[in-house]
């Protein structure tokens, strides 16, 4: 108590120096640990491939899925098909394929738990089919995956539908099981399979 008698502004002034040097220290060395740390993430944030980069990239789906959201895209998908695969010819009739209601298959990308919407196209069995040039199956998968309109424009956002499964096979060589095919097929194709998908991650 007699120190505390005896104190002045010099030995108070000291006194106070010695307590808050310590934690001026702790503090200026904590900064120090957090501007390093700020600086290694934002040289891993702006590398190529970094996560800016990666940001970007999910940020441009988030708004392509919610832009098609707003379209018959995603909320009615059998319709969206219907249109784009009958812009590809006049000579298509609606029951000449047919667009299956929507199926979800749970899948692991990594360490990301996603959903996909997969959407199986039907086009006939046994001699129900059609055949059909590679031409006109070019133009199919480029109209579903693009969301390209009749005439090639595109009225909106790209579509965030891929394809999922293709299976062909070359009618002239369906005869030909037991003989040597020729050195050149006939552009003549039965669509056996074709399925489109879009992806959505999940929590579970």
């Amino acid at each position: 108590m007699s120190f505390l008698k005896d104190m002045d502004l010099y030995k108070g002034i000291i006194l106070l120096s010695v307590v808050l040097l310590p934690l001026g220290g702790w503090w200026i060395s904590s900064l120090d640990e957090q501007i390093v740390q700020c600086e290694a993430a934002l040289r891993t944030a702006t590398k190529p491939g970094g996560y800016l980069e990666e940001i970007g990239k999910l940020q441009k789906q988030i708004e392509i899925v919610a832009q098609n959201r707003r379209s018959v895209s995603i909320e009615d998908p059998r319709t969206y098909f219907e249109g784009q695969i009958l812009a590809v010819s006049p000579d298509l009739k609606p029951d000449d394929f047919s667009p299956k209601a929507p199926k979800q298959d749970k899948e692991t990308v990594g360490r990301q738990k996603v959903t996909d919407h997969v959407v199986e196209i039907d086009w006939g069995r046994g001699s129900d089919r059609k055949e059909f040039k590679m031409d006109f199956v070019y133009a199919v998968l480029f109209n579903c995956e693009s969301g390209a309109s009749a005439g090639g424009a595109s009225d909106g956002p790209p579509s965030v539908w891929r394809l999922r499964t293709l299976k062909l096979t070359n009618s002239s060589a369906e005869r030909l099981r037991q003989k040597t095919p020729p050195p050149e097929l006939e552009d003549r194709w039965h669509i056996e399979q074709m399925a489109f998908a879009r992806r959505e991650p999940r929590s579970q």
